[in-house]
């Protein structure tokens, strides 16, 4: 018998995991203890336990169902700290860049030119690329990979042509170096799959493989839609470990040690997981039972995934089941008016945000439209308005996420003052920092403010929690703690509080 639509729902969105079969314990049902790993925001270890189960039927379809939410909480995790990473690695490599001396850093450069590609800024990444290629200090291993790296850059503003001559090479060059080549094919789609698959098959037997390879191979075998192959690259892989470590004396003699970091990670992993959260979600919504619940969350995947027809098609499937609880058809609806906004009709997505705050005084469906500006970029005066007296009157546990989404508008339009104030009102004052009680995506945009207000301490308190379950924000403290001795003009090598 087809369990209801409204159970079927909160074994998802309310988590009462009262399945058609029976109230199984969590001891024995590895998708019921993944869901409240996934209550917890435990996210690595709430996929790890459901990655290798074998579960059919219902059963099956819930997995893929929890499987996929997991995924898409960790993609926007990881998005949130690739924009903290940002900010920090882009100052702290430019400060290294502008050192002078003889003892300077000849590889400061590189990952500055890599960072900023990483981000967006071709033109400027160029620049630093030609230089490393053309300083005699840097080895020739790394001065090629800056001539791949100038090869993406040039590509990415047009100039094909040197490009291509750019990544031109040949089998007989060192693993780093094909893979890197290879990477950057597949993301400009110069390759196709068979020759990106190929590429990944002929470094599968590399011994040890280097943090900077184990990310190339990431990036091919996305690009060669092969995530479940990423992610078995990432599984593997210390994702806490430095690209690089360079080691040399200043002038006064005193040993220094710099390590550096692939900013492009958190990127890539953020890519992974969304692709992973898109492909479980399909299989979830391919079974009846499940089919509801992950027509919305899929919506979600697709429409951060640039899909946007698919993504409303999604929505609009959702929003037609007349059962689905209110809050989430209201949230259904604010990210059909977000689709809309990407699709060129911004003012009818601006209208349609405005009319549900004003009908609406539920605070997690505020939370869902002011976010929905903060992604579109949009003013929504009358929107924010609304929220901000909600937010004013609410009580602090149930604003938490309206708490954060004012805190992301306001950080993203740099009102760094005001996102602090609004993401402090609703954070769990007896456990600040802890991810069970605390969203560690609005901790982690906590701490990107904390850092552009120069609180530094406080910030990498957050990141010192955040690293006991994802070790990738290992390269946010180092870059966070390393700009914060230069402010305090404090000698030494780089340390973590």
């Amino acid at each position: 018998m087809r369990a209801p639509f409204s159970r079927v729902f909160l074994i998802a969105l309310v988590s009462s995991f009262a399945f058609s079969g029976g109230t199984a314990s969590a001891a024995d049902d590895p998708v019921a203890a993944a869901l409240k790993l996934y209550e917890k925001r435990r996210y690595e270890q709430a996929a790890r336990l459901v990655e290798d189960a074998r579960l059919d039927g219902e059963r099956g379809a819930q997995a893929q169902l929890v499987l996929g939410m997991t995924y898409l909480r960790n993609a926007d995790l990881h998005e949130a700290f690739a924009r903290t990473a940002a900010a920090a690695q882009l100052d702290y490599l430019d400060k290294l860049a502008k050192a002078g001396g003889e003892a300077r850093s000849r590889y400061a450069r590189l990952y500055l030119a890599e960072a900023l590609l990483a981000r967006g800024n071709a033109r400027e990444a160029a620049q630093h690329f030609e230089r490393v290629r053309a300083d005699a200090g840097v080895d020739g291993h790394y001065r090629s990979l800056a001539g791949i790296g100038l090869g993406a850059a040039l590509w990415a503003q047009g100039d094909t042509a040197r490009a291509r001559k750019l990544w031109s090479g040949t089998q007989q060059d060192p693993i780093e170096i094909r893979l890197a080549r290879v990477a950057a094919q597949g993301r400009a789609g110069v390759l196709d799959s068979k020759a990106l698959q190929r590429a990944a098959e002929d470094a599968r037997d590399t011994k040890d493989p280097s943090p900077r390879a184990r990310r190339y191979l990431v990036e091919i075998c996305l690009a060669a839609g092969a995530p479940d192959q990423a992610l078995a690259v990432v599984r593997a892989a210390d994702l806490g470990a430095a690209s690089y470590v360079e080691r040399f004396k200043t002038a006064e003699g005193t040993a220094k040690t710099l390590a550096f970091y692939d900013l492009a990670l958190l990127t890539d992993l953020a890519q992974l997981y969304r692709e992973l959260a898109r492909r479980r979600l399909e299989l979830a919504a391919a079974d009846v039972r499940t089919k509801p619940t992950a027509e919305y969350y899929l919506a979600e995947a697709l429409s951060a995934l640039g899909e946007n027809d698919r993504a409303a098609e999604s929505a609009q499937a959702f929003l037609a089941r007349p059962q689905a609880p209110a809050q989430y058809q209201e949230r259904a609806r604010a990210r059909l008016a977000l689709i809309g906004y990407r699709q060129g009709r911004q003012q009818d997505a601006e209208r349609a945000w405005t009319s549900m705050a004003e009908k609406s005084s539920d605070p997690e469906v505020l939370a869902a439209l002011v976010l929905g500006c903060a992604d579109a970029r949009a003013p929504c005066t009358k929107v924010l308005a609304r929220a901000d007296k909600a937010a004013e009157a609410g009580d602090i546990r149930r604003i938490q996420r309206l708490g954060f989404a004012l805190g992301t508008y306001y950080l993203r339009k740099q009102d760094y003052a005001r996102a602090i104030a609004y993401m402090e009102s609703g954070r769990d004052k007896s456990n600040k920092n802890k991810i069970e009680a605390n969203d560690p995506e609005m901790l982690a945009a906590l701490a990107e403010a904390y850092y552009r207000t120069k609180k530094f301490s406080e910030g990498l308190e957050i990141f010192f929690e955040i690293s006991q379950e994802f070790a990738v924000v290992r390269q946010i403290q180092e870059a966070m703690q390393a700009v914060y001795s230069m402010e305090q003009r404090s000698a030494g090598d780089v340390r973590i509080l």
